[in-house]
C-alpha cells in the first residue's frame, strides 16, 4: 500500500567553531517543496509560498558531506595523541553545531511542507491533488531521513565527548567518529518505513494537518495506516499497532468558540482565548485558580500562560474552514428550498 492520499575547532590560532548554518546546503533542505518538480505540475499550481530565507551571513555554503569532511579535518588536527578533557570541549561544540543545523534549518522545511500539504488537502480534492499529497508524503519522509543523518553526526561526536569525560582513552578520533556515524546510519536504514515514520513527531504533525482538513472533528487513525506494511512489521491486527488517534480541538473551554489569540498554560498544556482566560483569572498575575478545562485538576495563573503563535495560526485556519462549511450548508439548503 503506498502513501495514503487522504566540528571541533582546531588549533586556537587557525580554527573557529562552524556557524550553525555552515555545513549544509540551503537547497538541500528548502528544495523539499519542489521535489520531483519536473513531474509535479500540481505543486506549481499552489498559492506562492516562499521558503524561509537565511540572512547573508547565515546562508549555508557547503553540503552535509562537506560539513562531515570539515569535522574530519578538525579531528585530524588533534593528531594521534590521546585527547585531553580540554579538547573534549571542542567535540561537544561540534556536536552542538550539528544540533543547531537540525533545529534552525531543517525544522523550517518541515513547517513549509506541512503548510503546503494542508492547503492542498483543502483545495486539491481532485485526482491531481491527491497525487500531489502522495508526493508531499514522500518528501516529508525524505526530510525525516535527512534529519536522522544529521543526528548520526551529532550523536557520534557526543559519544566521543562522553568517552573522554569518563576518562576512557581516545587516540583515533577520526576512526571512532566515522564508525559512530556509519553505525547510526546503518541502524536507521534497517528499520521498516513504519518504524521510521509512524512515531516521528514531524511526520505525525504532517499527517494530522492533512487529516483534520479532510475529516474535521474526527480522530486521526494510527499513522501506520498511512504507511505501507513491510516485512518485519507487526501484523495490522496487533493491538500494539492499532492505537487510537487524536482529535484536534481549537475551541476555548471558557468561551466555547474558536480560540482567539490563544494562551497556553506551561503547567498543564491547555489553551484558552486570551480575553476569556484573563477575565477568569483576574488582573493579579500570580493569583492561581483551578484550570477551567474539564477533567484538569492543575492550578494556573497568568504568569503560567504564554502566547502560542502556531496554535493561533491553526485556529484561524479552523475558523475559516468552519465558515466555509457553514456557507456551503446554507447554499445547499437554499437549493433544496427552491
Amino acid at each position: 500500500m503506498g502513501p495514503s492520499n487522504r566540528g571541533p575547532r582546531g588549533r586556537t590560532h587557525t580554527s573557529r567553531r562552524r556557524e550553525p548554518s555552515e555545513g549544509i546546503e540551503e537547497d538541500e533542505l528548502t528544495q523539499a517543496a519542489a521535489a520531483d518538480s519536473d513531474e509535479d505540475d500540481e505543486i506549481e499550481a499552489l498559492p506562492p509560498t516562499k521558503a524561509p530565507k537565511l540572512s547573508k551571513s547565515k546562508r549555508a555554503k557547503p553540503s552535509t558531506s562537506a560539513a562531515a569532511a570539515l569535522d574530519t579535518d578538525m579531528l585530524a588536527e588533534l593528531g594521534d595523541q590521546p585527547i585531553d578533557r580540554g579538547a573534549a570541549g571542542k567535540l561537544s561544540g561540534m556536536s552542538d553545531d550539528w544540533k543547531r543545523m537540525r533545529e534552525t534549518i531543517h525544522a523550517n522545511a518541515y513547517a513549509l511542507i506541512r503548510d503546503i500539504a494542508a492547503t492542498m488537502a483543502e483545495f486539491g480534492e481532485d485526482d491531481a491533488g491527491q497525487k500531489t499529497l502522495g508526493k508531499l508524503d514522500s518528501t516529508m519522509r525524505s526530510l525525516v531521513d535527512t534529519e536522522n543523518e544529521l543526528l548520526s553526526h551529532e550523536k557520534a561526536l557526543h559519544d566521543l565527548h562522553q568517552k573522554i569525560a569518563r576518562g576512557e582513552p581516545v587516540t583515533d578520533a577520526i576512526t571512532l567518529y566515522d564508525e559512530g556515524v556509519q553505525r547510526q546510519k546503518q541502524e536507521y536504514a534497517m528499520r521498516t518505513s513504519r518504524k521510521k515514520y509512524a512515531n516521528n513527531d514531524e511526520y505525525l504533525a504532517f499527517r494530522q494537518a492533512i487529516y483534520e482538513v479532510q475529516h474535521p472533528g474526527q480522530p486521526m487513525p494510527p499513522a501506520s495506516e498511512f504507511i505501507e506494511q513491510e516485512e518485519g512489521d507487526d501484523s495490522d491486527d496487533d493491538d500494539d499497532v492499532v492505537i487510537g488517534g487524536v482529535t484536534q480541538d481549537y475551541k476555548c473551554p471558557l468561551s466555547l468558540t474558536i480560540l482567539v489569540d490563544p494562551l497556553t498554560s506551561k503547567t498543564c498544556g491547555h489553551s484558552f482565548s486570551a480575553e476569556a482566560i484573563r477575565e477568569y483569572l483576574g488582573s493579579n498575575r500570580t493569583s492561581r485558580k483551578k484550570c477551567p478545562t474539564s477533567g484538569c485538576n492543575k492550578v494556573i495563573s497568568l504568569d503560567d500562560l504564554k502566547p502560542d503563535k502556531e496554535l493561533a495560526k491553526k485556529a484561524r485556519e479552523a475558523a475559516r474552514r468552519e465558515r466555509m462549511r457553514e456557507e456551503h450548508d446554507e447554499d445547499m439548503d437554499e437549493e433544496i428550498i427552491e
